[in-house]
C-alpha cells in the first residue's frame, strides 16, 4: 500500500514539483490549494500519513490549518514555507508542526526529511492489530472491543496501538 501525503501549497508550480518528487519515491499525493481545502481533504482521507503545509495561503493560513488538523490527529505535519523568521518557526511548532523547512529548499533533502519523519513517527506501518476481543483498526483509527466500537482520543488510540 502506498503512503498517502497531503500537500497544501497555493503556488501550483511548487506543489507540483514537490508532488512529482514524492510520487517518484512511491508516495501517493493529495493536493490542496489553501488551508481550508487542506483541512477538508484531511477529513476526507483518514489514511493520510503526513501533511505538508505552506504558511502563507489564501482562505486559511498554514498555521491555522496545522492547529485544526492537530486537534483531530497526531499525523506528522511538515511546514514548508518562505517565512523563515525565528518567531514564525516557533509559532509553527507551537501550532503542532513536527518539522519546519524554509524555502528555497532542496527537493531531495525534503523527500529525505519526509521519509525520516515517517520512520520516526511509525506512520509507514499501518497494520491492524488485535488481542483477544480487542481490535485496533489503524487506518480507520477505531478501537473495537467484542464487536462494539469504542470512542478514543487520538492520544489514547496511539498509546493503545503502541502497546499492542
Amino acid at each position: 500500500m502506498e503512503n498517502k501525503i497531503l500537500i497544501s501549497e497555493d503556488e501550483t508550480k511548487i506543489r507540483q514539483l514537490v508532488a512529482s518528487y514524492l510520487v517518484r519515491e512511491g508516495f501517493r499525493v493529495i493536493e490542496a490549494e489553501n488551508g481550508q481545502e487542506a483541512v477538508e481533504r484531511f477529513g476526507e482521507n483518514e489514511d493520510v500519513v503526513l501533511v505538508m503545509l505552506d504558511v502563507m495561503m489564501p482562505v486559511k493560513d498554514g498555521f491555522e490549518a496545522c492547529r485544526e488538523i492537530r486537534q483531530k490527529s497526531d499525523v506528522p505535519i511538515l511546514m514548508l514555507t518562505a517565512r523563515d523568521a525565528e518567531h514564525d518557526e516557533v509559532k509553527g511548532f507551537e501550532m503542532g508542526a513536527d518539522e519546519y523547512i524554509s524555502k528555497p529548499f532542496s527537493p531531495t533533502i525534503l523527500v529525505t526529511r519526509v521519509k525520516n519523519l515517517l520512520r520516526r513517527s511509525g506512520a509507514g506501518d499501518m497494520s491492524d492489530v488485535s488481542a483477544g476481543g480487542l481490535q485496533v483498526l489503524y487506518r480507520e483509527r477505531t478501537v473495537v472491543v467484542d464487536g462494539k466500537k469504542i470512542i478514543t482520543t487520538p492520544k489514547e488510540f496511539d498509546l493503545l496501538y503502541y502497546l499492542l
